[in-house]
């Protein structure tokens, strides 16, 4: 078993209605946060608006910050952070999707360090002190961001996407309101769905996985599968949003501490290269990065099999995935968006990290240039 470490938020509040808690809860922190969302769809649904009402009602001035892209970028950070600093915020909150709270997470820790997030991203300059206190308030049960210690950027000028890691990241607080994620559309619930699937199998089978973590992901892995088809069919329906959010909040939870594998190592390089939806690449790679490891982790791809509905036979987890990928109507293939063969190089290229390094099996260069040719 050896030894192993567990990093968690601070606190976590799970539940149907939770999310009426973020003024008070806020109040604790400071006087002023800043929000931190994406361009349209907390506005649209009116949840932004909610979460600014409930912030003011308990005496928290609020700054919305509403310029996060699909795919986050350093800039982008750098620009959150100025307005953290000009607006003078004692805290930050984090509304929507992995990219919201991934932007606010390194925000909230970078307003108190000198140098730019591009600094950080690549390595030149370290975290050394906790930043300002971070709320997480996923409204997709996808990313497990709000559970996590790392924020997933772009740097363009670089032409890299990596995380920003450190314990110093970690959210003082996160709220997981099931019923924030009703507004999701169908094709958002199928992909933020499989992020979670993929990372809880990944983390279930990561060399770095422990007793503690492979508990999470199993359970994860049985939620998820069960009750992300119903979502997707209805997204009204509350049990199946509820069971699915539960999943992914696990998801983080184990992952966090277990790293994950080769389809977050090549799907990271695919989103900074193509632009396609990290779940959606997720999904696409999951089946054919499960094949390659089935080899040297076959008794627990039964397992997970098991969890899924199935025969615990490995090669039936890998049957499972393809059968939800049909149901969930996600693209076979990388070339749906326009990816060449001739562009798979560059890809293994920039491929790599702590997730590949561990996954189960080692992966070669021409390891991955397969994967990726099976899964074009």
């Amino acid at each position: 078993m050896g030894v192993f470490e567990l990093r968690y938020p601070t606190r976590s509040i799970f539940g149907r209605g939770v999310f009426e808690r973020l003024g008070e809860e806020a109040a604790a922190f400071g006087k002023k946060a800043l929000l931190v969302t994406g361009r349209r769809a907390m506005k649209e649904a009116g949840t932004l608006d909610k979460a600014v009402e409930l912030m003011r009602d308990n005496g928290v001035e609020v700054a919305v910050f509403s310029e996060v892209e699909p795919e986050p970028s350093t800039e982008t950070v750098d620009r959150a952070v100025r307005l953290i600093r000009e607006e003078g915020c004692q805290l930050v909150v984090g509304l929507g999707g992995g990219s919201a709270i991934d932007v606010a997470k390194a925000a909230a820790c970078l307003a108190v360090h000198e140098g730019s997030t591009s600094e950080y991203l690549a390595g030149e300059r370290k975290i050394e002190r906790e930043g300002l206190p971070f709320i997480a308030i996923p409204t997709t049960a996808g990313t497990g961001a709000e559970s996590t210690n790392n924020s997933v950027l772009i740097d363009k000028s670089r032409g890299i996407k990596k995380s920003i890691r450190s314990p110093l990241m970690l959210a003082k607080l996160s709220i997981v309101d099931p019923l924030l994620t009703v507004t999701m559309p169908p094709r958002v619930t199928a992909a933020s769905g499989m992020d979670a699937l993929t990372q809880a199998i990944e983390s279930y089978v990561s060399l770095a996985s422990n007793p503690v973590s492979d508990a999470l992901a199993i359970r994860a892995i049985g939620y998820i599968s069960r009750y992300l088809p119903k979502a997707y069919e209805n997204g009204g329906d509350l049990e199946a949003r509820e069971m699915v959010m539960l999943g992914s909040f696990m998801t983080g939870l184990s992952f966090s501490n277990a790293s994950l594998g080769a389809v977050h190592g090549l799907a990271h390089p695919i989103g900074a290269h193509f632009g396609i939806p990290h779940g959606v690449a997720c999904a696409i790679l999951l089946p054919h990065v499960m094949r390659f490891n089935l080899g040297v982790r076959r008794e627990k791809y039964a397992e997970i099999a098991a969890a899924m509905g199935a025969e615990p036979k490995a090669e039936k987890a890998v049957e499972k995935v393809e059968e939800l990928l049909e149901t969930l109507n996600i693209p076979k293939g990388l070339s749906h968006f326009g990816v060449k063969k001739e562009d798979l190089e560059k890809v293994v290229r920039d491929a790599g990290g702590r997730s590949l390094s561990n996954n189960p099996r080692p992966a070669s260069e021409e390891d991955l240039l397969n994967i990726l040719l099976e899964a074009l």
